[in-house]
């Protein structure tokens, strides 16, 4: 920008903007075309949409130069990627994290389909972590598949509305097309939602039990908290906590 025929003075944050820019497009950020920044829109979307059940959170994509502080780059713009062994590549991508931990979720945009990884932190080096998905689109199809579930059972009027089972039946049904889909790992990401469930069950089977030992027949603990007779059955079999 010029005025008054001189070039304007940047100011200290606007050169340390221009300078994680540069250097951010040395790194990994430049490898970011319009499509891959179309699917990480898409992503956030469906994540925040059970941002009360899910243990990750992905970033907006104006953030995304700044979060790669710590990661491809140093607070003052200086590049952390090398060769060497365990160090930042200049391929990953920083594009959200794990809650708890604050642990990178990372991309790799050099790679066919553009898979997903969770980095871990306080290690010494980045070789520990865990792949999370073969490729951003399946990763995105996968959490739309726990929104659509997690929307059709809260219009449901039946009790119990949602399952511990029900819901590793979910994650089995989620992995079994990704070559890099694990139910553990996709249990710790949807720690909330499994606790939360667990709760429900408890309530549930607490209410089924005390209404058999005061002598109510199945047939009316049945109709009292609309449960088929089946289900009151496994109640009464299942243990707290179970």
């Amino acid at each position: 920008m010029w005025f008054f025929g001189r070039k304007k003075k940047l100011s200290q944050e606007d050169e340390r903007e221009s300078e994680l820019k540069l250097t951010n497009e040395q790194n990994g950020i430049r490898l970011l075309n319009d499509d891959t920044k179309e699917k990480l829109l898409q992503l956030k979307s469906e994540v925040q949409k059970i941002e009360d059940f899910i243990n990750i959170r992905i970033f907006a994509l104006d953030d995304l130069e700044n979060k790669q502080i710590g990661y491809s780059i140093d607070s003052d713009g200086n590049s952390l990627v090398s060769d060497e062994q365990g160090s930042w590549k200049s391929e990953w991508i920083v594009i959200g994290n794990e809650v708890l931990c604050g642990d990178p979720i990372i991309i790799d945009a050099t790679k066919f389909g553009v898979p997903v990884s969770l980095l871990t932190h306080g290690m010494g080096d980045w070789t520990d972590g865990i792949n999370l998905s073969e490729s951003l689109d399946k990763f995105t199809n996968e959490i739309k598949s726990i929104n659509n579930f997690i929307y059709k059972k809260a219009e449901q009027n039946i009790v119990p509305r949602i399952t511990c089972r029900e819901l590793d039946n979910l994650i089995e049904n989620i992995i079994k097309d990704d070559k890099y889909g694990d139910a553990d790992n996709w249990k710790s990401m949807l720690n909330q939602i499994y606790e939360s469930t667990k709760e429900y069950e408890d309530n549930i089977t607490k209410k089924v039990k005390k209404r058999y030992d005061d002598g109510v027949k199945i047939k009316e603990i049945s109709d009292e908290l609309n449960m088929n007779s089946k289900d009151i059955y496994k109640y009464l079999r299942r243990k707290i906590g179970g």
